[in-house]
């Protein structure tokens, strides 16, 4: 009776301490990342392991599951849990990072302050599979990356659309990462296949897992460069191509559009019926910059929006110079946008700051957009809205000069002197001429 407890608590000892009520899984393989005791683990642990032997958990949460196997091969330089939030380069981080990695590719701490300890591991999943909205968490439904029953505070997301029946999640990544350009930010909108995007897509142009991509420049199918997307980029809404032409309210639409309940703000329907099957998506720009006239594409010099080389006849316009070097353009807007009018259209002319304006003006805008008032005296009222792009041109902007010298007589008012077809206009300079500026009036 005596040998055979010895040899049960010899056996027995073997077993990681903390774990006795566990289900050794000796066939199956480990799965990162887990969670023990409420850490986040992307590596082997030998922690409550009486002999140093290193385990992992066999489902993502040993706390939830006890289903563990030992360890074949263990880097003991590094392992241990992720640490939340850590300290790297004096920014506090509280989720896996790509910064200083020159891959792209997401890390974590595995001490609280990297920059005296630096130990670390990469936050590499055993499926590399992307986060499914919505999912069911302590039977509860959730639609984007949650902290709930993160211990350690971390932002996490299911892999499955039940993780209380799988038990698998990953932690979201707030940073783009991996990719041909090592986890550069999308770029929005971007060319693919000839098709303009505004949102992460999964259409399987790198691997069959499902997870989202973008581009990093205007046209993946110039420049092939692109990123896995920030996990925080993706919710239950829809994505995928803005379809265009596509019909709305029974009006048909060939580019982006502030009509119905928008609140001024561009979108666009990724169906050719959104009256029939409506998903839809904002057209929101990476960057906010407004159209530059004149730009070069195909070595050609464009003053205006232009449908070349738009495999949808959409309505665009460089935001550089030359988009042959930058790559960088926006859909055109055909109508007024946002501002505190909400989409309001131009009133002209109009007056800021006691002067007349004919024509759109980007005065104080810090992004350099053109803006216009929405009623007549932007002074008294203080409504506005961006202009739509088609009113803008190579033209010169500004507001008239009154009274100004053309030809050598003064104008105290718009003229259509010299005009071959009778518009009205005015100079933007005190002199016309010795400073050719001037403008339409527009009224």
């Amino acid at each position: 009776m005596v040998s055979i407890v010895i040899s049960l608590l010899c056996c027995w000892a073997f077993l990681p301490l903390l774990r006795v009520n566990g289900e050794f899984r000796g066939n199956d393989s480990c799965v990162f990342p887990f969670a023990y005791w409420g850490q986040t683990y992307f590596t082997c642990t030998n922690k409550n392991e009486q002999n140093g032997s290193f385990w992992c958990a066999t489902t993502g949460s040993y706390d939830k599951n006890s289903q563990w196997n030992y360890c074949t091969e263990v880097d003991r330089n590094s392992h241990g849990p992720c640490v939340f939030p850590f300290i790297y380069n004096g920014t506090i981080y509280s989720s896996c990072t790509t910064a200083g990695s020159s891959t792209g590719k997401l890390w974590c701490s595995l001490t609280s302050n990297y920059d005296e300890n630096p130990k670390w591991t990469y936050c590499t999943p055993s499926e590399p599979r992307p986060c499914v909205f919505p999912f069911i968490f302590r039977g509860r439904s959730y639609y984007k990356c949650t902290r709930t029953g993160a211990h350690d505070n971390v932002l996490w997301c299911a892999t499955t659309d039940n993780y209380d029946r799988d038990t698998k999640w990953k932690i979201c990544s707030s940073q783009e990462y991996e990719g041909t350009s090592h986890g550069q930010p999308c770029f929005f909108p971007f060319i693919y296949k000839g098709r303009t995007f505004f949102t992460c897509t999964n259409e399987n142009e790198h691997e069959e897992n499902g997870r989202f991509w973008c581009a990093t420049s205007g046209s993946y199918d110039k420049e092939k460069k692109w990123s896995y997307c920030a996990d925080t980029r993706l919710d239950i809404n829809p994505t995928g191509p803005c379809v265009f032409p596509f019909i709305y309210g029974g009006k048909s639409y060939s580019t982006c559009t502030t009509d119905g309940p928008s609140l001024g703000m561009f979108w666009c329907s990724l169906t050719s019926n959104y009256d029939e099957d409506p998903k839809w998506t904002y057209c929101k720009f990476s960057e906010q910059r407004p159209c530059v006239f004149p730009f070069i594409y195909n070595g050609e010099p464009y003053s205006t929006c232009t449908r070349k080389g738009s495999a949808d006849n959409l309505l665009w316009c460089a935001t550089t110079a030359n988009y042959d070097r930058d790559t960088k353009w926006k859909t055109c807007s055909m109508q007024e946008y946002e501002g505190s009018s909400k989409g309001k259209p131009c009133i002209f002319p109009f007056i800021y700051r006691k002067r007349s304006f004919y024509t759109c003006t980007n005065e104080y805008s810090e992004d350099r957009r053109f803006w216009c008032a929405t009623t007549r005296n932007y002074d008294k009222d203080m409504q506005w809205s961006y202009c739509a792009d088609t009113r803008i041109d190579a033209n010169s902007i500004g507001t008239c000069v009154f009274p100004f010298i053309y030809k050598g007589q003064n104008y105290s008012s718009c003229t259509s002197a010299g005009i071959y077809n009778s518009k009205r206009w005015c100079s933007l300079t005190s002199n016309y001429d010795v400073d050719p500026r001037w403008a339409y009036c527009t009224y």
